[in-house]
């Protein structure tokens, strides 16, 4: 099923705008507390990964292309992990850089082989993970509202993507119930650098005066496509991102 990742951006700026707007006028007058102004941490994002796909070359064969992927293409699973350091610049304000890596692409669903003739000896069923493995370096403002142990945070900005491999899994299935996979890796004719604009709304926990626990749904988009072919992709991803902080000074 297609699910168009411009709504889910729009749907998460308006969560972002609507809950900033009712945490601030719930915070009144009152005064700012103590910020501690670095920290340092680690995050780990369970992600739903797919791509969008054009039409580069306006064709009907490539609109073709684009119909019968969009029918055999699905959404995986990956992840968005690495460190970070967070600078405070208020108890309201913060710029947030460091290293992610991340695993994103998208995967076929099962697809059933037919042969002619009949051969027992081949796979009946196969099915393929696209997987495209990122180092990023983001940069993001980040915004936090509340005085309490709880507080509302949201923030924007983007990653700079730095393309380490593409791996495709097949995978294979026979009628005797055995499994076969095969996988190959390249970089070759894939962009080495893409940008993602980055949105996220969420909760910041204080366990302690320097420990932190934050919990942010959190949207990117690739605005650079992978490819320089008449049907190219542009990749995104959903997820939960969790991250634990430390607060030097």
């Amino acid at each position: 099923m297609y699910t168009n990742p411009t709504l889910l951006m729009r749907r998460l700026f308006i969560l972002l705008i609507t809950a900033s707007s009712f945490t601030a006028q719930g915070q009144g007058n009152k005064p700012a507390k103590h910020f501690k102004q670095i920290q340092v941490g680690i995050n780990f994002s369970p992600d739903y990964d797919f791509r969008t796909l054009k039409n580069n070359d306006g064709s009907s064969s490539s609109g073709l292309v684009i119909k019968s992927r969009n029918d055999v293409e699905a959404v995986k699973f990956g992840y968005t992990t690495g460190f970070n350091i967070c600078i405070n610049f208020s108890q309201l304000a913060a710029l947030e850089t460091g290293i992610q890596y991340s695993n994103k692409g998208y995967k076929t669903k099962k697809q059933a082989l037919f042969y002619a003739p009949p051969n027992p000896g081949l796979p009946v069923n196969s099915k393929s993970i696209y997987s495209y493995q990122y180092i990023g370096i983001p940069l993001k403002v980040k915004v936090g509202f509340g005085n309490g142990k709880v507080r509302f945070l949201s923030s924007v900005g983007l990653m700079a993507n730095f393309l380490l491999n593409v791996k495709q899994t097949s995978i294979y299935e026979y009628s005797d119930n055995r499994t076969e996979k095969k996988k190959q890796s390249t970089t070759a004719g894939y962009k080495k650098v893409d940008i993602s604009p980055t949105i996220s709304v969420g909760i910041d926990y204080k366990i302690s005066s320097r420990i932190h626990l934050t919990a942010e749904p959190t949207f990117r988009y690739g605005i650079i496509k992978t490819t320089d072919t008449p049907v190219t992709e542009n990749l995104w991803n959903a997820g939960l991102n969790i991250g634990a902080y430390y607060s030097l000074k």
